[in-house]
């Protein structure tokens, strides 16, 4: 099982505290723990001894942590000027920090009874979130390429091993980058993902079937204008973006849609999943399994039933239902991964 390693610097266990500023985002719409463990993204990690998580975004590793639901997220601004103000640009794009969160889930729990009661009831079931957290999770503003290739991954497979897979290729294959201490990797490019042989690599490190489909999926995307291409899909229709994506090698309705959502800007798509059927099932939307799968009109007339009945940023109300309905069956941090300690001397 591949684990990835965090080398820290033994000062950094007691951080200095002006090292450390809190984003402006009232700490009721932005509940860091749960946003970052309901299904978005899968390469944040938790530090145990350090009480913080750490990613990677815009090739930039941010260290952060929430001592409680009730308190600001705070960023670590070793890597930022010192005259920065307001909230980093970078963090603001990826949490989109601009959307007042409690403001779309009055607009969900109007025109939704059951997502009202979901979130009324969340106490009383072994859920990933709980009641205060499901209220500040936020929608994910990822970049096109690591999503891409993260939801071809999550095919028919769990987030912690989806977390230890990705971790591993990016350990692997991407270049390393640090904060005040810490590292982590950056998330390969393309031509590295696109060479001979990836795919044998990838089948010692656990990826099974996926294996054979990453590095065609890199070829294809480097046949078809890179990432570039990706990004000019946030400007494209939902149904152009779609349409790009079922070309590439290991896309089904599913993993595009998802990608659309969490990369490409179409807030308002529902990725539908057994999860999402079963939300279908309970406001009275039905769609028939033929072999345990959907058709894809039965897949889009889910999605589509359900994007309308919860609006402009249905996908956002998907991904708060999705995190209430993820059973948690180990701590509640979901992921844990070993801390090495290395002593320089002062």
């Amino acid at each position: 099982m591949n684990r990835v390693s965090h080398f820290i610097n033994i000062f950094l266990l007691q951080p200095a505290l002006a090292r450390w500023a809190s984003l402006t985002v009232n700490p009721k719409e932005f509940n860091l723990r749960a946003t970052l463990t309901s299904g978005q993204a899968f390469r944040w990690t938790f530090l145990d001894q350090l009480e913080e998580w750490n990613g990677v975004v815009n090739g930039k590793l941010w260290r952060l942590k929430q001592t409680n639901p009730d308190q600001p997220v705070l960023y670590y601004r070793s890597d930022l000027t010192s005259d920065c103000s307001g909230d980093p640009e970078e963090l603001t794009d990826y949490f989109r920090l601009s959307i007042r969160l409690p403001d779309l889930i009055h607009t969900w729990r109007s025109a939704d009874c059951q997502f009202a009661n979901r979130l009324s009831t969340i106490t009383g079931q072994r859920s990933v979130v709980s009641l205060v957290e499901a209220h500040g999770i936020r929608l994910l503003r990822q970049e096109p390429v690591e999503t891409l290739f993260a939801f071809i991954t999550s095919a028919n497979n769990n987030v912690p091993r989806i977390s230890r897979l990705l971790n591993a290729l990016c350990e692997a294959l991407g270049e390393p980058v640090c904060s005040g201490g810490i590292k982590h990797w950056a998330f390969p490019k393309l031509h590295t993902l696109a060479q001979s042989g990836l795919e044998e690599k990838l089948r010692k490190m656990g990826f099974g079937y996926r294996s054979r489909y990453i590095p065609a999926a890199a070829r294809w995307l480097l046949d078809n204008g890179g990432e570039a291409e990706l990004f000019k899909l946030r400007s494209a229709t939902t149904e152009e973006a779609r349409e790009f994506l079922l070309n590439i090698p290991g896309i089904g309705n599913k993993v595009a849609d998802c990608i659309c959502l969490c990369a490409l800007d179409n807030v308002n798509l529902v990725p539908v999943d057994v999860h999402m059927l079963r939300a279908a099932k309970e406001r009275g939307i039905g769609a028939a399994l033929r072999n345990g799968t959907l058709s894809t009109k039965a897949y889009r007339e889910v999605s589509l039933a359900l994007s309308e009945l919860w609006g402009e940023w249905a996908g956002w109300a998907q991904v708060i239902d999705f995190a209430t309905r993820i059973r948690s069956n180990s701590s509640p941090r979901c992921v844990h991964f070993l801390i090495h300690l290395t002593v320089h001397s002062l």
